[in-house]
Formats: structure tokens, C-alpha cells, sequence
């Protein structure tokens, strides 16, 4: 079972990894809101992310919801054993539902425990696997949209 700890160390490898690698995630001032293992959140403030219409611009909330699960795809390929993996988004769907008014975030849910089960044994045996990933976007008023992506995950060749 994972600890506190071992979370608080994922986020801050989150938090420290989009900085420095993911110039637009610096932009969109993202910051990492939640982590428990099973789902990631990210935040992204409306003043930095807004339109015309001083709501959130379309494109950060589509940037912020497939960071979330990108990052969440990162943080799992890491607990998969001694080599190291790339995540890459392959497709994506996204639906919105309302304008976001104010500061808003991105959850990002892991797959069931069965479907992360064999998709680690395809990992292994194959060196990559495609996951399925849903992400609810929220600002204080609720669900402002929700996207299904699928990543491709994949073993570095050293």
C-alpha cells in the first residue's frame, strides 16, 4: 500500500517535471492540486487561461485535461518496473458543457484496477500499451467538461 509520503513525493515530481520540461503548463501557471494513486488533479488559474469573454479559454481547458492524464499515464509507467517509459496522447475527445467562470482544475481517473492489471502485462510483454483515460474539468459551478483520451505508453529503448 502506498504511503502519504510516496504521494507528496509524486507531486512534487509532477509539480517539478511540468516546470521545467512543459513550457506551457509554466504559462497556464499549473499546479498540482491533488494526488491519491488512483486520480490526479491539476489547477490552472482564469487569470492566465482566459478569452475574450473573461471565461476560460477552450484551448487551456483541452491543454489542462490532457496534461492531467498524461501526467497521471507518467506517474503509473514509473511503478511498472526497471525501464523507462514515454506517454503520448494518440486521441482525444472532448465535451463541453458550460463556460468555466473562475479558477478551475482538471481530474484525470486511472482505469479499473483489472484493466491496469492486463495493461501491465501487455506492457511488460510487448513494451507498450494504449489506456483509456477520462477527465472531468471543474471550476467552482461544477463539471465544465469532460474529455476521453486514449495515451500510448512505451518502453525507452536504452
Amino acid at each position: 500500500m502506498a504511503s502519504a509520503l510516496m504521494y507528496e513525493q509524486a507531486r512534487e515530481f509532477v509539480q517539478a517535471f511540468l516546470c521545467e520540461h512543459i513550457p506551457l503548463a509554466k504559462a497556464m501557471q499549473l499546479s498540482v492540486r491533488h494526488y491519491d494513486g488512483q486520480h490526479l488533479s491539476l489547477a490552472a488559474p482564469l487569470v492566465a487561461n482566459h478569452n475574450d469573454k473573461q471565461t476560460a479559454f477552450a484551448g487551456s481547458i483541452s491543454s489542462l485535461a490532457t496534461v492531467t492524464a498524461w501526467a497521471l499515464l507518467m506517474l503509473w509507467a514509473r511503478q511498472q518496473g526497471r525501464y523507462d517509459y514515454q506517454v503520448a496522447v494518440v486521441h482525444a475527445d472532448i465535451h463541453y458543457k458550460k463556460p468555466v467562470l473562475t479558477d478551475f482544475y482538471a481530474q484525470a481517473t486511472l482505469p479499473t484496477a483489472d484493466v491496469l492489471v492486463k495493461s501491465a502485462q501487455v506492457l511488460a510483454q510487448k513494451g507498450r500499451v494504449r489506456i483509456a483515460v477520462q477527465i472531468d474539468v471543474m471550476d467552482e459551478h461544477g463539471i465544465a467538461a469532460k474529455q476521453l483520451a486514449e495515451y500510448a505508453v512505451w518502453r525507452v529503448k536504452i
